[in-house]
């Protein structure tokens, strides 16, 4: 069973045109699938619909087998899921923080102690744990993002460009972090704009465009095209938009 399964998705906001549109993709368990596209290709609604904060108007989601809209709390339970812009309380502190998150989840309070410590300092936080929120920096609320998102040990990490913000040694620790997780038989599924970082993590890459999915590679093709950045420029970069625009006028 794939860690997380989408068939047929589709999404539009309110009357506006597809946003996803007939989009089946699955990542497996102990593997990272890296999703690229341009702004706007819809990476991040389908991760909010894979998290369930969206709706789909068409298709069928499943997180560790659960369908996300008739088990949505069985499957968030599996599902670590990391925004693209950290949805934290600013007026608590990082421990405070963990400690919404452990009760969110159910993690028993010696468990939660532990943990929410390990991470603390796994992330560089543990000093600034008493430390409100709303004074921390970019790359430290991206860092108390993800510790809360491991918090209840999932088997499942959705994450929305998890390395913006972070400096070279937490980007190091994210990247090994990532690594042996899938290596352990975690799911993974990301989106960045740091071609070295999919390139460096991803077994598989989804490129999304214009709502739907254009190829998934494997690691081995994506080496032998010359990595995620020379495919984001034959396949979504302005050169081939514009010659995808002269086909289909002269088609």
């Amino acid at each position: 069973m794939p860690g997380v399964e989408v068939t047929d998705l589709g999404f539009r906001h309110g009357k506006g045109p597809d946003v996803l549109s007939n989009l089946s993709i699955a990542a497996r368990p102990g593997e990272v699938l890296g999703l690229l596209g341009v702004n706007g290709a819809g990476k991040t609604t389908l991760f909010r619909l894979i998290a369930g904060l969206l709706k789909p108007r068409t298709g069928s989601i499943r997180v560790a087998g659960f369908n996300v809209a008739v088990d949505r709390r069985e499957a968030n339970r599996r599902l670590g899921f990391v925004p693209d812009e950290p949805l934290l309380y600013p007026r608590m502190s990082a421990q405070e923080n963990l400690n919404q998150f452990a009760v969110l989840w159910g993690v028993p309070g010696a468990e939660a102690r532990d943990r929410s410590e390990s991470l603390l300092r796994e992330t560089g936080l543990w000093e600034e744990r008493n430390a409100w929120v709303e004074g921390f920096s970019r790359g430290m609320r991206q860092k108390l993002s993800l510790a809360c998102a491991l918090l209840h040990q999932p088997s499942v990490l959705v994450l929305d460009e998890p390395f913006n913000g972070l400096d070279m040694s937490a980007t190091l620790w994210l990247r090994n972090l990532l690594r042996r997780r899938a290596d352990a038989g975690d799911c993974i599924l990301l989106s960045s704009h740091q071609p070295e970082a999919l390139d460096a993590l991803s077994d598989r890459l989804a490129i999304l465009h214009r709502g739907g999915l254009a190829e998934v590679l494997d690691r081995a093709e994506v080496a032998r095209r010359g990595g995620s950045a020379e495919i984001f420029q034959a396949t979504c970069g302005p050169q081939a938009q514009h010659t995808r625009q002269e086909q289909e006028q002269s088609a």
